[in-house]
């Protein structure tokens, strides 16, 4: 046996995937190997909070492929090693975007004894790790001194929001109410939560590495309403993530 390369997927290791329209066709695909004699060690991990799905194509000793159709949860990865992987295939539900990471290394095997070693150290695993904790590198400080709806955080386009922490002070009584929303504000409300003030005070809500996240997805806003003029600071810390994130 000798070593005959590295992998990294789509040539780049980390890509973002669009789904198509038809959910029933893979909305990716990368060729590993069209050599049933080189074995596959490595990884594939969904680097997103959608699940998709990942069609792994293995040679069987006849020369046909085997297919083995896998379920990725969010930034969860499948582990393989000694694969004679051809191809993997990657579903992603229509319209979602989603980033992917696959890296891992080649062996050749150069004759049938030490192909029949080495498939017998064949194995498929997972691995369900924790949301990476990102750089807190965004904070919004917004001032409101009237009742009314107000944007308190647009991201950059074609990123979502992930919250650390936010933090609401104000000067007299009210109510403020927290929500994300598609990127018009108009649609998709989630509500974060609903919070009273029955004078002067100040309110913080911290959250984990897997940070709050806005379900719309890339480009929708976190918004705040007011009901009443009261001056009104509210302090987001967060960050603008990518779809390969």
């Amino acid at each position: 046996m000798r070593f005959y390369g590295f992998y990294n997927f789509k040539s780049g290791g980390t890509e973002e995937i669009t789904g198509i329209a038809n959910e029933g066709l893979p909305s990716s695909t990368d060729v590993v190997s069209q050599n049933n004699n080189i074995l596959f060690n490595g990884e594939f991990t969904n680097l997103s909070r959608v699940l998709v799905h990942v069609g792994l194509h293995a040679f069987k000793s006849d020369g046909a492929t085997s297919l083995h159709k896998h379920d990725l949860r969010p930034y969860e990865t499948i582990i393989l090693r000694n694969i004679p992987l051809q191809k993997v295939q990657i579903y992603v539900p229509s319209g979602q975007k989603i980033g992917f990471h696959g890296m891992g290394n080649l062996t050749l095997v150069e004759n049938e004894d030490e192909r029949a070693v080495a498939l017998t150290k064949t194995s498929l695993g997972e691995a369900l790790h924790q949301s990476p904790n990102f750089d807190t590198d965004v904070y919004k400080n917004t001032d409101i001194t009237t009742a009314t709806t107000t944007t308190l955080w647009t991201p950059a386009q074609n990123t979502s929001i992930g919250l650390y922490k936010v933090i609401m002070a104000c000067a007299s009584a009210q109510t403020i109410e927290l929500r994300w929303t598609d990127s018009t504000g108009s649609s998709g409300d989630a509500i974060i939560g609903l919070y009273r003030f029955g004078a002067e005070g100040t309110f913080v809500m911290d959250f984990d590495t897997a940070m709050l996240r806005n379900p719309n997805g890339q480009n929708g806003l976190l918004r705040a309403t007011t009901t009443t003029t009261g001056v009104t600071k509210i302090n987001c810390i967060g960050h603008e993530i990518k779809a390969s994130q």
